[in-house]
């Protein structure tokens, strides 16, 4: 078993020196050679990006009874497991599940699941939420570019929500060529299904398939939060689609600028994961760096 830590979580349990940021997950990441190809992952089967990378996070290898103690003694809330797919991986996240309860923190898994059984065994050995990444919001570019059934996918989020009601979360990956009609009526069913959406901006990778891939724009990003934010709220009237694209709101709540923090399960702020320090902000990290984003220029209103 190959156990990783984000720099940013070792740097918080004061495993590696540098610039502690205020986490209160702690994330973690099982290693392996993935059976799966998705064009945009680091660990991809045609990736030739070193596998301590997941995006553009660094993960340094650590050994569990590492960092379990200074989990015990930190003021983390959460432990966040990210899954890579290689043969063999259940056994290991079964086996560090069972390890890791012992520090008495929430826990979120993030897996490709295979069916609804495999969901259910990780809520018995005690995960808070599991996430089952969809990534790519359309239909016409999921098997190309994740492989597998977008279909099939999103019957196991379905199911999975049905049979553990506000425990399922999901990621979208906004600038992989769906429409923003695509992302809102998604997202509008994830709402009605009651599955959390992480929001991620795509990050092109050297070493990636698509590393030649521009991102999108942080004025769309920007308005993809906005209307993420008015769905799980019940104001998606205010979002005015015009064809496939959202061109704008009716009005903006006072509240909006919520809409721009990183976006997932409780407690989650992966700071930096979409850019790099010093780059505008995708996902907003804490509450204090919101005073520096100009919601109404950033999306054009």
């Amino acid at each position: 078993m190959i156990l990783r830590a984000s720099v940013g979580t070792l740097y918080k349990l004061g495993l590696r020196r540098g610039v502690t940021l205020d986490l209160e997950t702690a994330y973690l990441m099982l290693d392996g050679k993935c059976q799966f190809n998705c064009l945009y992952c680091t660990h991809a089967l045609t990736s030739k990006t070193n596998h301590r990378f997941l995006s553009r996070v660094v993960w340094e290898e650590v050994n569990f009874d590492q960092i379990i103690e200074p989990i015990k003694s930190s003021d983390l809330k959460r432990i966040c497991i990210q899954t890579v797919s290689y043969k063999g991986y259940r056994k290991d996240l079964r086996h560090l599940l069972t390890k890791i309860k012992q520090t008495n923190r929430a826990i979120s898994i993030s897996v490709r699941a295979e069916n609804i059984d495999e969901v259910n065994e990780y809520f018995e050995l005690g995960v808070d939420r599991v996430s089952i990444a969809l990534d790519v919001a359309s239909e016409r570019f999921f098997t190309k570019i994740r492989g597998g059934s977008f279909q099939q996918t999103m019957k196991l989020l379905e199911d999975s929500s049905r049979s553990f009601p506000k425990k399922i979360s999901t990621h979208i990956i906004v600038g992989l060529g769906e429409t923003d009609r695509e992302l809102f009526e998604v997202m509008n069913k994830m709402r009605e299904l009651e599955i959390q959406v992480a929001l991620f901006a795509f990050m092109p990778i050297k070493g990636t398939v698509l590393s030649s891939t521009k991102r999108p724009s942080i004025e769309r990003y920007r308005r993809i939060q906005l209307a993420r934010y008015l769905i799980f709220t019940n104001r998606a009237d205010l979002i005015v689609l015009e064809g496939n694209d959202i061109v704008g709101f009716k009005r903006i709540p006072a509240d909006a600028g919520s809409a721009l923090l990183t976006s997932g399960c409780p407690d989650c702020s992966r700071p930096y994961y979409n850019e790099k320090p010093g780059e505008p902000l995708y996902n907003i990290h804490s509450k204090e760096l919101l005073k520096n984003i100009d919601l109404m220029r950033e999306v054009k209103q």
